[in-house]
């Protein structure tokens, strides 16, 4: 398996063949990504729809996680272009550990299915859903796969037992896991920061991996390692500024997530270190 360096160079990523794809799953035969659709899901209590997205690959094929780790590309999800639509959440399940050539990311096996939480802006009208997509995908070589999907969400809908697995892997808060205490101290290094991050929390599985998200602004996560002190997981990682600007970040902003192979698990923000 080939993996993403940190980050590609856009002049690399040009050199790659984008895939396009549309909502039928009407794709080219060589295409990695077999089909993209919209599970139309069911309305809860709240008037709320619980949809997904659907993403097939071909075998032995994966994509990435929202942070997809030290090696990967990290999708970005558009649905600027969908009517009726109030707000859109992407319930994303726990992904899987990829490790390769010293380089560890994460991301979802041979099929994604993201749960979405859509709130239409007008209840008593359908929501027509338009998407696009931009992700990576691997296996022996990875390339990026831009995706188009539509679907027009009306009714009650109906519930999907795929739609409830994914929902049953997603993220449990920090707290319920045990976590009593998070500090971070951001110190100067060679082209931005590095950021040391401590938590106080009961061990969650025998293999931790401690995945940091920091506040949007354009900072970049380009190396992780993580160890155990006694009760608490520590995590170093190297942060980048675009274009080598200062760098600086509300510590409250800070998201991190504690994955193993049975529970992901989330937390917001850490406390300057002593």
């Amino acid at each position: 398996m080939m993996v993403w360096p940190p980050f590609p160079h856009p002049a690399r990523l040009l050199a790659v063949i984008a895939l396009v794809l549309s909502a039928s799953g009407a794709v080219a035969q060589s295409s990695p990504v077999r089909t993209a659709e919209i599970l139309p899901g069911w309305v809860d209590a709240e008037g709320r729809r619980i949809a997904a997205l659907r993403l097939e690959l071909a075998p032995g094929w994966h994509t990435y996680f929202r942070i997809p780790g030290d090696s990967g590309l990290a999708p970005v999800l558009d649905w600027s272009e969908s009517q009726n639509l109030g707000q859109i959440r992407a319930l994303w399940p726990a992904p899987q550990v990829f490790e390769q050539n010293g380089f560890v990311s994460f991301g979802y096996l041979d099929e994604l299915i993201l749960p979405l939480e859509i709130t239409p802006a007008r209840p008593d009208r359908p929501v027509a859903l338009m998407g696009h997509l931009d992700i990576g995908v691997c296996r022996e070589t990875c390339v990026p796969a831009s995706v188009s999907v539509s679907a027009a969400l009306r009714g009650d809908g109906a519930d999907d037992a795929r739609i409830r697995r994914s929902l049953a892997q997603r993220a449990e808060p920090a707290e319920q896991a045990g976590l009593s205490r998070a500090t971070c101290r951001l110190e100067p290094a060679h082209r931005g920061a590095t950021l040391t991050l401590r938590a106080t929390l009961p061990r969650a599985g025998d293999a931790e991996h401690l995945i940091i998200e920091p506040p949007e602004g354009g900072l970049r996560v380009t190396s992780t390692r993580s160890w155990r002190e006694g009760g608490d997981l520590v995590a170093e990682v190297a942060l980048r500024s675009p274009h080598g600007a200062p760098l600086a970040f509300d510590r409250g902003a800070l998201a991190f997530a504690v994955l193993t192979g049975e529970r992901l698990i989330s937390a917001r923000g850490c406390t300057g270190a002593p």
